[in-house]
């Protein structure tokens, strides 16, 4: 087995200063030349594969081995001196993932990985059936973890190679092909294992995947730490304090990106040193500072130099601002001209950092000490001038609602006015009694004031009490309400103290002045509501006996009527010719009415007396009359054209009436009660009492009897409109009695009469 085991020496790196030794990781080399030595050597094999093959990782096959030959020889070295791994790894059908993990080793970025592999030449006719070859990385040590399974990978998650990462056929090398890895990405020296992963899907011997592979010669050489030359040594560019400061250091011989930091000393206050070589910020404090730079990297390499920056006062930074003209009778003066701020001032009139004016015009010096420890000091003039005379003359005593009064009497002209209620050169007296204030500023801006108290005595309080709404025809309204009393109103409308509702709404002013002449007012609004407009229609003329009229036509609606006959909306017109008010009031409490004259005409006086107060059914027609005054019509049942039917009207009592209307259209009535009988029906009474008569029909005399020899008595004999006529015999009673019509108009007779003490009728025609 051509193992070996190669230790690198320690290299001493060349550096400006000093000398930085590394061992690096330990190498190997394997050809596999006896497989069964690799556990012994830090080696493991490992068959996760689904389902776990007879076979897994063995010693390569030469061609000329016997009975069975091999495919191919190794690479290097005796024939099999290879280690071969084929679809044996699983069933006649699986997944393979047969694991070979290298010995653990120190891992760096910049270290080399490199192995040959290949599998069988594939001759004309014949099938290749794919591999795939997988190199994967743990960084866990001395983790053999490969999971469990064929999909897992446990801790070797990291893929470094994949030959043939798709199972193509025709794709993996069919020659020793030499694959080289160089590590990179770690983030610093890591412990742990490389491993082969013979990893086919869809393998074993009736698969579509999966052949023979062979890996030979495997060989891994560390990184060795190169000699880093760094920025020359000792003193670098020197800085101010307070001042920005930049400076990038360089070097030579790292693997990658370098990175550099401060391993010893310090470097300046407010100086950092950033991982890319740069040293930037500003300096905070000054002097020689002295300090070593190291710089890595990725593979652990590092390299060292030591350096010195000083760092010096910054120039003096004092620097005045102009100070002001000052005038003699001005306050103690705060000293602020000096910067950069925080130091001190002196000389004459000088304490605690204020100036006294009255001291005159003086040099004032001003020191200071930066935050870096460097003391300046500089010094500068302050002028200071005589200030002016000043007065201002007294004011009149004024009212507080007066409005704005102009200030005057301050001298020299030119100043102004200042205080409590004062803008400008107005006062304001709502303000109340102050103090007015006049200053001047001459041409050297110095400034001196006057003052004089202005007296401001308070406006009466007045008051206006509101006031009802009127309606706009309401007439005079007597203003009041104002207080205090003693004022006057105004306003649109207002005469004296009294109000026309006619100018509409308008605003009253109630004002009063007080024993100091101060006036002052109050307002309120009198709402004026205008009346409504009310009409009344014409009533036409009614009769006295019309009876009670509803009174209409008053406009709006909501209104009620008045006047002599009125009661609620009926007029009696029994009261005679009147005049209707209709009166409206809205719901301004606002009253107006309209009026008109009802005529009313006496009713005529209506009389009527009939002739005949009964008639018999068969009685011709009577003839109506009696009725006054005459020209009216008469109505009534079996009433037609003035006649009276009895056959029409029928037996029972009918009412008549006769109607008139006088030439105003006013109609009066009476009426008079027509009884209508059977009358012929009752001659068969007289037969039930044994009367009897005849001749019947009689020429003028017919004779009454009684057939029974009994006596009886006539009445009365009646025409047919119940009229009485005159008859010869007499009402004594008698057996028989004979009476004469003979003076009687041809018709029928009614006699009437007692007999046995019974009432009796019989009809009788005279021809």
């Amino acid at each position: 087995m051509k193992t070996s085991i190669l230790k690198t020496a320690a290299i001493c790196g060349l550096f400006v200063l000093g000398c930085i030794s590394k061992y690096s990781a330990q190498a190997y080399t394997e050809s596999f030349d006896d497989i069964t030595l690799l556990t012994g050597n830090g080696w493991l094999i490992q068959n996760n594969s689904t389902p776990v093959g007879s076979i897994s990782w063995f010693q390569g096959t030469a061609t000329n081995a016997t009975p069975t030959p091999g495919p191919f020889d190794s690479y290097t070295g005796a024939a099999n001196s290879y280690i071969g791994v084929n679809f044996n790894s699983t069933g006649s059908t699986g997944t393979i993932s047969n694991w070979l993990i290298t010995p653990n080793r120190t891992l760096k970025n910049g270290d080399v990985f490199t192995f040959y592999t290949r599998k069988p030449t594939i001759g004309a006719g014949q099938t290749d059936y794919p591999d795939r070859l997988e190199v994967r990385l743990s960084t866990n040590g001395a983790s053999t973890n490969v999971g469990s399974g064929a999909t897992a990978t446990g801790d070797f998650t990291t893929l470094l190679l994949s030959v043939n990462p798709t199972l193509v056929a025709g794709v993996y090398p069919q020659v020793w092909t030499q694959y080289t890895i160089t590590i990179s990405g770690l983030p610093a020296p890591t412990s742990g294992r490389i491993a082969f992963r013979y990893f086919v899907t869809g393998a074993g011997s009736l698969g579509s995947n999966s052949d023979y592979i062979g890996i030979d010669q495997v060989v891994y050489t560390p990184y060795v730490c190169p000699a880093f030359t760094m920025t020359t040594g000792g003193a670098l560019t020197g800085g101010t304090a307070g001042s920005a400061y930049s400076l990038g250091l360089t070097q030579t011989g790292a693997l990658g990106a370098p990175s550099y930091a401060i391993t010893a000393g310090a470097l300046p206050p407010g100086l950092t040193l950033s991982a890319s070589g740069t040293i930037s910020g500003t300096p905070t404090a000054t002097g020689t500072f002295n300090f070593t730079a190291t710089v890595s990297d990725a593979s652990g390499c590092s390299g060292s130099q030591a350096y010195s920056i000083t760092v010096v006062c910054p120039p003096n930074p004092i620097s005045f601002t102009p100070a002001p003209a000052l005038c003699d009778n001005g306050s103690a003066y705060t000293l602020v001209q000096g910067s950069p701020a925080g130091g001190t001032y002196s000389g004459a009139g000088v304490s605690g950092g204020t100036f006294n004016p009255a001291m005159g015009t003086q040099t004032v010096t001003y020191d200071y000490t930066d935050p870096y420890g460097c003391s300046f000091n500089s010094n500068y003039t302050i002028t200071v001038n005589t200030a002016p005379m000043v007065s201002l003359g007294t004011f009149a005593a004024v009212c507080d609602n007066a409005g704005t009064i102009a200030l005057t009497g301050g001298t020299p002209a030119g100043g102004t006015y200042s205080g409590t209620g004062v803008t400008g050169t107005d006062f304001d007296p709502a303000s109340g009694t102050q103090t007015i204030t006049y200053t001047y500023t001459d041409a050297n801006s110095c400034t001196n004031t006057d003052a004089q108290l202005i007296t401001v005595n308070t406006a009466p309080t007045v008051s206006q009490g509101a006031i009802s709404a009127v309606c706009s025809n309401s007439g005079m309204l007597a203003l009041t309400g104002g207080s205090p009393a003693g004022g006057s109103y105004s306003g649109t409308g207002v005469s004296g103290s009294d109000f026309d509702p006619a100018s509409g709404t308008q605003t009253i002013t109630y004002t009063f002045t007080d024993a100091n002449g101060c006036m002052n007012d109050a307002s309120t609004t009198i709402t004026v509501n205008d009346a409504p407009t009310v009409t009344q229609d014409p009533i036409s003329a009614v009769c006295s006996n019309s009876g009670v009229l509803a009174l209409t036509g008053g406009s709006p609606a909501g209104g009620v009527y008045s006047g002599t006959g009125v009661t609620g909306t009926d007029f009696d017109p029994a009261s005679g010719t009147q005049t209707i008010t209709y009166t409206f009031t809205d719901g301004n409490g606002c009253a107006e009415g309209a009026s008109t004259t009802i005529t009313v005409n006496t009713a005529p006086t209506v009389a009527f007396v009939s002739p005949v107060s009964s008639m018999c059914l068969n009685h011709a027609p009577l003839t109506l009359s009696g009725g006054t005054p005459v020209g009216g019509t008469y109505s009534g049942t079996g009433v037609t054209g003035g006649s009276f039917n009895p056959v029409t009207a029928g037996i029972g009592n009918h009412v008549i009436t006769y109607s008139f209307t006088d030439v105003n259209g006013c109609e009066g009535e009476a009426t008079f009660t027509m009884n209508v009988s059977g009358c012929l029906g009752l001659a068969e009474n007289g037969q039930d009492l044994g009367l009897e008569v005849y001749p019947n029909p009689t020429n003028g005399k017919f004779i009454a009897a009684a057939s029974s020899g009994a006596e009886f008595s006539i009445v009365s004999v009646m025409d047919v409109q119940g009229k009485e006529v005159q008859f010869v015999s007499s009402e004594s009673v008698a057996s028989v009695i004979e009476v004469d019509l003979s003076g009687q108009k041809p018709g029928v007779y009614f006699v009437k009469g007692f007999a046995n003490g019974e009432h009796f009728i019989f009809r009788i025609q005279k021809q």
